[in-house]
């Protein structure tokens, strides 16, 4: 009996629950070892220092303003599956601990996470900085978040950095209390560059 062609079929759609999870991935291929590092305007004016010992393989990334949703975005455009890329660094500074909920900032950072797992990249995931002044309410909101995030970096073998509560100490801070001084970006970069040294050796 012939086959009988019923027409073009319909392409099945996936319960969102059983899409894959997408990934990046890097080559294995230790031909670079290309650092990149991404937060939001704390890091800029910070590339002497972070850049200072390998600057063609090493990356600054500033996007200010950035949430942690705009950072998934960014990275597949900035990591090349060409390349190899032994630590991949990811900071968000805090701004949205005091407008989004916990729950949607983790549901963000969850995708991230996820999102740059497998890479075969080692991943950091910085701590989101306190704010000086009375507003206690932010920072027990910013604690929370990082003590979450430690514990599923910790389940997931992937790294934490705890920036603390250093940055409130008179000076670090702009009289907002919540972006970093001149000073306080020099502290902030000299603290990256010592981890990506220490993380690479």
């Amino acid at each position: 009996m012939d086959d009988v062609d019923d027409g073009p079929s319909t392409p099945e759609v996936l319960p969102r629950s059983e899409r894959p999870t997408p990934y990046i991935m890097t080559t294995s291929t230790r031909k670079k070892r290309k650092v990149i590092v991404v937060s939001h305007s704390h890091l800029r004016a910070t590339e002497g220092p972070v850049c200072q010992t390998d600057p063609p393989l090493r990356e600054v990334c500033c996007l200010p303003g950035a949430w942690v949703k705009d950072i998934s975005r960014k990275v597949p455009t900035l990591v090349q599956p060409s390349d190899y890329y032994p630590l991949l660094l990811f900071h968000e500074g805090g701004g949205e601990a005091a407008t989004r909920s916990p729950r949607v900032i983790k549901t963000d950072f969850r995708a991230l996470e996820r999102f740059v797992r497998e890479s075969g990249a080692q991943v950091i995931f910085s701590s989101l900085l306190p704010v000086a002044g009375s507003d206690n309410g932010r920072n027990r909101q910013a604690q929370s978040i990082n003590m979450w995030l430690h514990g599923r970096c910790h389940h997931h073998s992937l790294g934490f950095f705890d920036n603390g509560m250093a940055y409130t100490a008179p000076g670090l801070l702009v009289s907002d209390g919540t972006h970093l001084s001149r000073g306080g970006k020099r502290v902030f970069a000299h603290e990256l560059a010592g981890l990506i040294d220490k993380a690479l050796n």
